[in-house]
């Protein structure tokens, strides 16, 4: 199984490679400040939490050997400024499928416009950071014996900047009191690098295009802290089918949620999680692919730690 998605691998990068190139994330809004680095979090707007960390770990196709698997690490900061809320923070990422894997560290930083950041406002953020890609020669299927590319590992850095605008509103009066909106739009891998691993006459790249990615919810707020948050996720990127996911989550209560979703890919989301002490939240998601991956791949299994507090 490890020789087919090894010769699947060579085959995309023999050429550009101009597919999705972004991490994924089956609770995405867990991981929302990584897709859009002007993003407020869930515990900012629902109870006022201005500083949080968490972690998450995605391990996607289990029945493959060497399938994707992606980790990180984020922590993300508000505070006021001279009368504007600022948003700051980082994250460390690694993602990795079979010889291929890069690593990214990232600093971001973004500001509020609003009256009362309480109620609502329009931020804007920007991510800078630098990514390693690597390749693992030893884990290599080559087609042709003595390609250079298979006698040595190879490793490149580039930059990498990302963009976004955020919006959310929260809601006075009537039926819709307490209620929020959010969307959210971000554009990372803005400089769209061309990496080039070139020596001895093997060659290949890794083309970086920029991605859209498109989120957007809605908090409905009910009493003894529940709420219904249903929410979207779509994505783009040239030469590549738009991607949508869309989730459906129910806070029973200050201590569990439920969430089920899908795709357009023909995947079926679940999650579930927990909360403890109103401060530390467990998550989990689970994938399931109705499509052409589906016998062989099967699930995708994502854990997501997340510690917030007032401060």
């Amino acid at each position: 199984m490890s020789k087919l998605l090894h010769f699947f691998i060579l085959l995309c990068i023999s050429s550009p490679l101009f597919a999705q190139q972004t991490p994924l994330f089956t609770q995405y809004r867990e991981n929302f400040s990584i897709i859009n680095p002007a993003a407020l979090s869930a515990n900012y707007l629902l109870s006022e939490q201005n500083l949080d960390f968490g972690a998450s770990l995605r391990t996607q196709w289990t029945n493959l050997d060497d399938s994707p698997r992606t980790q990180t690490i984020k922590g993300n900061y508000i505070f006021e400024n001279r009368g504007v809320s600022i948003s700051s923070g980082g994250f460390l990422i690694n993602d990795q499928t079979g010889p291929t894997s890069f690593t990214g560290l990232y600093g971001k930083i973004g500001g509020v416009l609003s009256d009362d950041p309480y109620w609502g406002g329009i931020a804007m953020g920007i991510s800078i950071g630098v990514q390693q890609f690597r390749i693992d020669a030893s884990e290599l299927v080559l087609r042709e014996q003595g390609d250079f590319l298979g006698q040595q590992d190879q490793s490149k850095i580039a930059p990498d900047v990302g963009f976004g605008f955020y919006y959310y509103k929260r809601f006075e009066k009537g039926w819709f009191r307490d209620d929020l909106v959010y969307a959210g739009l971000s554009v990372p891998q803005i400089l769209g690098l061309n990496i080039a691993f070139d020596e001895e006459g093997s060659n290949f790249d890794i083309r970086r295009t920029q991605h859209i990615n498109l989120v957007a919810g809605y908090y409905k707020i009910l009493e003894n802290g529940k709420f219904i948050e249903p929410s979207v996720w779509l994505r783009y990127v040239a030469d590549a089918p738009v991607s949508v996911d869309f989730n459906f989550r129910y806070q029973v209560n200050n201590s569990i949620y439920f969430g089920l979703g899908g795709s357009l890919a023909r995947t079926l989301h679940f999650e579930t999680g927990f909360v403890i002490g109103q401060q530390l939240r467990i998550g989990y998601g689970f994938d399931f692919p109705f499509n052409t991956v589906g016998p062989i791949g099967r699930s995708t299994h994502e854990i997501n730690l997340n510690f917030a507090l007032e401060r």
